[in-house]
């Protein structure tokens, strides 16, 4: 089964920067196009006031943006155009969904990420695995 578009999930963390690594050599034997999506949790609930928040949003934001500027380029780098999306929601749901939407026909995801969450009901990446409507890459 050949692969025209793969989906990487991009978090920052180490596990999601092997899948993002993964995502790019394959992409470069495949000659797919390849879609990194970096899922943005909520703001926490316990902040104190609106000040906080908006500290916090602030301190996502620029990781986030962080984080796709250096997937580019690590993309770039190895000759890969990449797209990066930045969305907010639950990680596994979103991951998910934004792979059926966009008609991908591998997604890669880390072992483990920063999706804490998560580990209390099961991994992102084994929810990910168990609900997406194609092959799933966990990269350890």
């Amino acid at each position: 089964m050949p692969f025209d578009r793969i989906l990487v999930a991009i978090d920052g963390s180490e596990g999601g920067q092997h899948a993002l690594a993964k995502a790019i050599d394959l992409a470069q034997v495949t000659g797919a196009s390849l879609i990194a999506l970096a899922v943005e949790g909520p703001l926490p609930a316990y902040a104190a006031t609106i000040g906080e928040v908006d500290e916090v949003k602030r301190e996502k934001d620029s990781f986030f943006r962080a984080v796709a500027a250096s997937a580019k380029d690590q993309a770039e780098a190895a000759g890969v155009d990449l797209e990066v999306e930045l969305r907010p929601g639950h990680a596994a749901e979103l991951i998910t969904r934004y792979a059926r939407d966009m008609h991908a026909d591998l997604v890669i995801v880390g072992h483990k990420g920063h999706f804490l969450n998560d580990y209390l009901l099961g991994s992102t990446a084994d929810r990910v695995a168990h609900h997406a409507h194609c092959p799933v890459m966990i990269v350890k």
